[in-house]
């Protein structure tokens, strides 16, 4: 195997390959193939979870051919050199390989205009033990990048995936395609956090739940206004973007709950300026005590709002709303303290749950971020 390719790409990518592959593990998930082809090189790791293909078409393939080699040998080289830049920098790297070996090579000439050669050699190893990911065949729908970002910000503080679920879907993100809107939801059992798109992929009826690890691995690869292809097979699930393919798996035969039918169960609300309720909430954030489920109580009683612990208390007057309520509601305070957090508007809706299990919280403007607490048993 020999070509040439351009720093520009070959950078780009042994960095999107490195959200990928185990970086310190010394068998195939460790790993990058390399094949030159039919005029492209591509590149591919494969942690078992998740896999990524790049492939990179500014290439010169004088012979064609496919290794394996260790990422981390590869990529502290790579990187160190600067992209030509029409002045200095590097502009190609030149690799080859036999059977036994793989040599990169690169020119690289300095602002002063000197100029020095590197030359790296690495070990190959089998390709065939780097599992390939089915090739991307068919679009199921599309999704802009900036809406998927701006969602799964959202609702990823609401999971938890280290926790033994009996309930695997709770340790995914659920998505969920209605005629009109887009549903991103995810929950730990007792915080749940939903928020709510147009839809205008061309999908409905779909109904998804992605892993934990394919989602953050997803959100470090995605700029900003791309237009995203999902193909959604079995359990499998592939998206390409830009020069690549990101491949990973769904959670199959364990249901998201229905949760919605919760989120309209209150008996009243406040809307509440989010400025002024997190300026009451972050004064407990060094002092919530994890060996009591980080608790809170949170009382209105007429026109105030007592929030406290064993430690704090805060007092305040509301000073908008009509007189005559009576709530109060052990919540855990992390959760609380995140759920407001992400909720991206002025004014934050906070309803009341019809049994005072739960407390709800919701966008006042948009009424797009949905958000469930369970209560925590009252002392």
């Amino acid at each position: 195997m020999e070509f040439r390719i351009s720093t520009n790409s070959l950078q780009r990518a042994i960095k999107v390959l490195g959200v990928v592959v185990r970086a310190n593990a010394l068998d195939a998930t460790g790993r990058v193939l390399i094949e030159a082809k039919d005029g492209r090189v591509v590149f591919m790791s494969n942690n078992g979870s998740t896999a990524l293909t790049f492939t990179a078409d500014d290439v010169e393939i004088t012979e064609e051919g496919i290794v394996a080699v260790t990422y981390t040998k590869i990529k502290s080289f790579v990187t160190s050199y600067r992209a030509w830049d029409d002045e200095s920098g590097a502009k190609f790297f030149n690799i080859s390989a036999d059977d036994k070996t793989t040599i990169m090579m690169v020119d690289n000439v300095f602002e002063n205009g000197k100029s020095s050669k590197g030359k790296l050699t690495l070990s190959n190893f089998n390709p065939a033990l780097i599992t390939r990911p089915p090739e991307f065949e068919e679009e199921t729908f599309s999704l802009n990048s900036t809406i998927f970002r701006a969602a799964s910000a959202k609702v990823m503080y609401a999971i938890n995936p280290q926790v033994d679920f009996n309930q695997p879907a709770l340790q995914g993100m659920n998505i969920q395609f209605e005629d009109d809107s887009i549903f991103f939801a995810g929950s730990d059992g007792v915080v749940l956090s939903e928020y709510q798109v147009k839809n205008v992929s061309g999908n409905i009826g779909e109904n998804i739940t992605l892993q934990y690890d394919f989602i953050m691995g997803l959100r470090r690869l995605l700029t900003d206004d791309i237009d995203l292809l999902w193909e959604i097979k079995g359990n499998r699930v592939s998206i390409k973007f830009n020069e690549m393919v990101y491949t990973g798996r769904r959670i199959i035969g364990h249901e998201f709950p229905k949760y919605k039918p919760a989120l309209d169960d209150y008996i009243d609300h406040i809307n509440l300026n989010k400025d002024f309720l997190m300026s009451s909430l972050y004064p407990f954030s060094d002092v919530l005590d994890p060996d009591d489920n980080f608790r809170i109580t949170l009382e209105i009683k007429d026109k105030e709002l007592k929030i406290f612990n064993n430690q704090a208390t805060i007092e305040a007057q509301l000073d908008n709303i009509v007189g005559g309520l009576d709530y109060s509601v052990d919540l855990n305070g992390k959760h609380l303290i995140q759920t407001v957090e992400a909720i991206k508007d002025d004014n934050v809706i906070f309803k009341f749950g019809g049994d005072q299990d739960f407390a709800i919280f919701d966008s006042s403007h948009y009424e797009d971020q949905k958000a469930l607490i369970s209560s925590i048993r009252k002392r």
